[in-house]
């Protein structure tokens, strides 16, 4: 947010992982992490203040603590890909990943 005429300038998102005992505890710790990320400062003479907005989800993951999904929801796709195609992870991730 930014003082002055322009108000909410932008929302920023993120998703968080940590590991938690139940539910109530895990959002004590969303909060402690939303708040770590306030700030407040001067741009050309404004203040400009990040704050956190809400929790939107907060997600059990499991009891497997080593494998997890995470999904960010879906975009339009930029480039055609015809149906028979063959997905290949090769093509599509660096060896680092593997």
């Amino acid at each position: 947010m930014v003082a002055g005429k322009q108000g909410l300038r932008e929302w920023k998102n993120a998703v968080h992982i940590f590991l938690s005992e139940d539910e109530q505890t895990a959002f004590q710790q969303a909060l402690e992490i939303g708040r770590l990320g306030e700030d407040i400062h001067t741009e050309d003479r404004r203040e400009v203040e990040t704050r956190l907005a809400e929790i939107v989800r907060l997600d059990c993951l499991g009891n497997d603590r080593t494998l997890f999904e995470v999904r960010l929801g879906s975009s339009k796709a930029t480039e055609h890909l015809p149906f028979e195609h063959v997905f290949k992870p090769e093509e599509h991730m660096p060896e680092s990943a593997f």
